[in-house]
């Protein structure tokens, strides 16, 4: 159930930052793209035709810093470099031909970051500025070839985004409905029936006619059943929360567990041994993880003594052991394989639920039955990427 929860999350949270990122990384390729072309530009003018001046110079670098501003500034870009070309014609030393290049990447960017409009209208400037009073006709033309040549495929491209964008929005739109839907069942079905049995289990434990070892029973059962209320209630929270600036650690869930993982295996096998089972467990070494690490092997071993609980033969012996150092860590839990058939119910999801979760932080799982024994091995590295830096920082 939390892995659904995990996977719906993630889903959402990548669809709706999806555009947000890639709008901002388009943007930024744009603007870098603008300025290569522009000092390309300016080489080239510069050292291939004509000879050099300061006044050309200082106009190919402003060339260079207006074409890099309209990808972020749009309208107030394109105006800068329009006013830009309109003063280069009257300057006699430089000639129009030096901003040729530029001219075909602003046309583009027109196209591409203003509607189709407003960018014809723009684009129509430039060759009026050259026929305007008594320039050459030819070059009015050229130039309006050129802006029909980059103009349009910077629209098509624009309008290519658009779609896109909407498709994002009506699936963004569907999954978070989807997820409403899933949180009101859940908390419909299952949380009523899991608050049931807490609240019988805790009148029974408190109910003097019945004998002492029965009452701790159902105290256990209360407490198990209290915990498993909190856990449905953080993956409801999950499900319903859209924010999208919450970190990873509340969107799983995964917050509330005890991060302190030697902690975590002393309370496993106190409920174990509780439970009947003969427990041995160990902590080796000495681990440093961050949150998302601890929290997400704090569940796997969870999921692990559930496994236990449903699969183990009570009469075997159960070890759970913890070795830790500066890079990796590794939980082992073996236990006897029960001949009979319990009645727990079981998804058959556990063991897959443990390897997704494990590969998140780049670790893994493997499993083996060996004479009866069955054995499970959880492991992460310790060393600290760049992405689990920011889990743990956010």
């Amino acid at each position: 159930m939390s892995n659904f929860s995990e996977e719906i999350t993630a889903r959402h949270h990548w669809w709706s930052g999806v555009h947000l990122w890639s709008a901002s990384r388009s943007r930024q390729r744009y603007a870098a793209i603008g300025s290569i072309v522009g000092v390309i530009n300016l080489v080239l003018m510069l050292t291939l035709f004509n000879s050099p001046s300061t006044e050309r110079l200082i106009f190919l670098l402003l060339t260079v810093i207006t074409l890099s501003l309209i990808p972020a500034y749009p309208i107030s870009g394109s105006l800068g470099y329009l006013a830009l070309w309109i003063v280069l014609l009257q300057v006699p030393h430089v000639p129009a031909g030096d901003v040729v290049i530029t001219n075909a990447v602003f046309f583009f960017y027109l196209g591409l970051f203003l509607p189709l409009r407003i960018a014809l209208t723009l684009a129509l400037i430039v060759p009026l500025a050259v026929i305007t009073p008594t320039g050459p006709i030819s070059v009015a033309a050229s130039q309006l070839f050129l802006a029909a040549c980059t103009l349009l495929p910077g629209s098509m491209i624009r309008r290519t985004e658009a779609a896109l964008r909407q498709k994002i929005s009506v699936a963004t739109e569907q999954l978070s409905s989807i997820r409403e839907e899933i949180a009101r069942e859940m908390h419909d079905l299952v949380a009523y029936s899991m608050s049931q049995t807490a609240l019988r289990a805790q009148r029974a434990a408190a109910d003097s006619s019945y004998p002492a070892a029965a009452r701790q029973e159902f105290a256990a059962i209360e407490s198990t059943a209290a915990d498993s209320l909190h856990e449905l209630r953080l993956v409801l929270r999950a499900l319903r929360n859209n924010d999208k600036n919450t970190d990873r650690a509340s969107i799983t869930g995964l917050g509330t567990v005890v991060l302190d993982l030697e902690e975590s295996v002393r309370a496993v096998a106190d409920d174990l041994s509780a439970s009947g089972y003969s427990v041995t467990y160990q902590c080796r070494g000495d681990g440093h993880y961050n949150r998302l690490q601890a929290a997400i092997l704090s569940r796997v071993l969870r999921e692990m003594s559930s496994n236990v609980l449903r699969h183990a033969d009570c009469d075997r012996p159960v070890t759970i052991t913890l070795s830790q150092d500066v890079d990796k860590a590794r939980l082992v839990v073996t236990n006897g394989v029960s001949a009979s058939h319990h009645t727990l119910p079981s998804s058959g999801m556990g063991i897959l639920g443990m390897q997704e979760r494990l590969s998140t932080i780049g670790g893994s799982l493997d499993t083996l039955m060996d004479n009866g024994t069955w054995l499970t091995s959880a492991f992460i590295p310790l060393s600290q990427s760049p992405a689990l830096v920011i889990e743990d920082e956010s």
